[in-house]
């Protein structure tokens, strides 16, 4: 009984916090609602199947708000949400996120969307995979643009990947492995173009010299 009578509570409820959560007027009752609304996909997910439709319409536009802790909460919700939510609300999903990679409407934006697929993978594991041939091109672009923060989030998702969908990513490994060893050298905190300068100076030295 008071396992049913709290299924009844979170369904009254709901609608409530997807228009607290849609409106973004108050930035604190935004992030409250949230978390409320994350914590009741995560135990109750199935029951509110329902309302997953206007959930998911709900808090992908939270994807682009201008406080990331918005986005972030955003992100836990719908990788609760994809533990119950059906195959067409999950196509749904995977496509809004593939189109907007695919804009690449801000470094910033696109950060979060790389964030929200690993998020996604990791758990929903499986159901991703299918939708990994599409999704792989597009990290793999982001891996070579000069943004470490960027970069690392790339290799935040290729390692969910790898551990959710091991058989879908086989074919991927190569490529993946091949970025992982460009890069394991790679120190961000040391300046390469100044190494660049003083080789091009010693090479004008040394012909200095001969000429001499």
């Amino acid at each position: 009984a008071g396992s049913t009578m709290t299924a009844n509570v979170c369904k009254k409820i709901t609608a409530q916090l997807t228009g607290a959560i849609g409106k973004q007027e108050d930035v604190s009752v935004q992030l409250e609602a949230l978390d409320i609304l994350s914590d009741m996909l995560s135990r109750l997910g199935g029951t509110l199947y329902s309302y997953h439709s206007s959930i998911l319409n709900c808090l992908l536009p939270q994807l682009t708000s201008p406080r990331l802790a918005v986005r972030k909460r955003a992100i836990i919700a719908l990788g609760h949400l994809v533990l119950t939510c059906s195959g067409n609300i999950f196509s749904e999903l995977t496509e809004h996120l593939l189109a907007e990679l695919k804009r690449n409407e801000s470094t910033s934006t696109t950060r979060t969307y790389i964030q929200c697929v690993a998020g996604i993978s990791r758990q929903a594991g499986h159901r991703i995979g299918e939708h990994l041939e599409k999704i792989i091109p597009l990290i793999v672009q982001y891996c070579n643009v000069e943004d470490d923060e960027l970069r690392e989030y790339c290799f935040q998702a290729f390692e969910s990947f790898v551990r959710r969908c091991p058989k879908e990513m086989d074919p991927h490994i190569p490529n993946v492995m091949g970025l992982c060893l460009k890069y394991i050298t790679f120190d961000p905190n040391y300046n390469y173009d100044n190494e660049e300068e003083e080789e091009m100076m010693e090479t004008e030295n040394g012909e200095d010299e001969e000429q001499g």
